[in-house]
């Protein structure tokens, strides 16, 4: 067995060796990426929004009872916006999240709202069938189009925030993105959270990889000549699809940290699992090259530190091994790749800390979470990022869709 064992030794020794450097140099650079997002969110700290505020329509797509829907509602009724109206818009009468609809009306009879019923998609998400049936409900005066989710919570001046970098030409859509917050602290929630997080850590407030749907807003008038009706037809995905006519007319993404909103809710690692893959599964068929950017990521970073990791225990098993200057290096390696991880983490949690103070309570619940638990969620994403070559099918609010191309989707169920 011995001889077996150093055969295998010597050819994957040089492999690990490699994946190990590789994933030295991408941790460090992560880290520098780390360090330049945490400036992004301290240069907001304390800032005020702009007065530019034309009038402007809000649309909030809803499916069912999210955790927390009538308070998530009620943040969107109390924006502070000089001119503004809501559309909910679902798919059916019967939908469980109609009654809560209708109570927001009643709960806010100053503030513009109507309830529109968009019926079953067959051809597209009923995410985006909802959408273009709102946009044929925008009022005369409006000029800009806002996009929300029904699962965050944004804050009071959240549309002000999201409306602002448009008076600036160059920006094609100005957008937010999601941060969940663990009610319970149970481990699948908090995973969930760390592995949303790496991907928070990719918008920049020069022009980001995409526009994040739940949290993004686009003048009228460009609305109409980058033709989103025409180009969400057929789309599973509303978000990639306008960020892709965003930069196909050569205008930026603009990344507004205090468009930052929570979701207030938990899952299971079923739940988190389903997530997880639907949106790698998204990102492949939308965004190719940003799903290769991934892969080759994660591949290099599980490979060097859980490769590396599972040598050294076997090592470490095999007594008739000794420990020699060739382990230590790689140990040594293992603790860099992993302390960097953690570093990466501490500087994204202090920074959210100073920027949202208020919710500073259930953060630090989750600090060893955020700061630790980087390596579980790259992990959960390499085998993601391999399960989503395998299907094109996808679960999404209970509803079953295939994704044939970025322009054709088939409602199976």
């Amino acid at each position: 067995m011995e001889p077996q064992i150093g055969v295998c030794a010597a050819i994957s020794y040089p492999l690990i060796y490699v994946f190990g450097f590789l994933a030295l140099v991408e941790s460090l650079y992560s880290v520098v990426g780390g360090i330049e997002y945490s400036r992004l969110l301290r240069k907001w700290i304390n800032r005020c929004p702009g007065d530019f505020a034309p009038p402007a329509t809000l649309i909030v797509p809803c499916r069912g009872i999210d955790p927390g829907l009538e308070a998530n509602l009620s943040a969107y009724f109390e924006q502070d916006y000089p001119d503004f109206q809501i559309l909910l818009v679902t798919g059916e009468r019967d939908d469980l999240c109609v009654d809560v609809l209708r109570q927001m009306q009643l709960k806010y009879p100053d503030v513009s709202a109507q309830i529109l019923f968009a019926g079953k998609a067959n051809k597209r998400g009923q995410k985006v069938h909802n959408l273009l049936c709102a946009v044929g409900h925008v009022r005369t005066q409006d000029e800009v189009f806002a996009f929300g989710d029904s699962d965050i919570r944004p804050s009071s001046l959240w549309l002000r925030y999201l409306i602002d970098p448009l008076q600036d030409e160059s920006v094609g859509i100005s957008t937010g993105f999601r941060w969940y917050l663990s009610q319970r602290g149970n481990f699948a929630s908090l995973l969930r959270s760390v592995w949303n997080a790496g991907s928070a850590s990719l918008m920049k407030d020069t022009d980001c990889y995409f526009a994040w749907g739940g949290a993004m807003a686009i003048q009228r008038e460009l609305f109409q000549i980058c033709k989103i009706k025409d180009r969400w037809e057929n789309a599973l995905s509303d978000d990639f699809v306008i960020s892709r006519a965003i930069h196909q007319h050569g205008l930026s993404i603009r990344f507004q940290p205090l468009c930052l909103s929570f979701s207030h809710e938990d899952c299971t690692l079923k739940q988190l699992w389903k997530w997880s893959v639907r949106q790698l599964s998204l990102t492949r068929i939308y965004h190719p090259s940003l799903w290769k950017k991934a892969v080759l990521s994660q591949v290099l970073f599980s490979s060097a530190l859980w490769g590396g990791s599972f040598f050294i225990l076997c090592h470490l098993w095999n007594k008739t091994l000794a420990i020699n200057g060739r382990h230590e290096v790689l140990i040594l390696t293992v603790v860099m790749i992993y302390g960097l991880s953690c570093v990466k983490g501490w500087i994204r949690l202090r920074s959210l800390l100073l920027l949202f103070p208020h919710h500073r309570r259930v953060l630090q619940k989750g600090l060893v979470a955020y700061v630790c638990w980087g390596p579980l969620a790259s992990l959960i994403s390499l085998v993601g990022l391999f399960c989503s070559l395998c299907s094109r099918k996808i679960w999404w609010r209970g509803i079953l869709y295939k994704m044939v191309s970025p322009d054709k989707t088939l409602v199976l169920k």
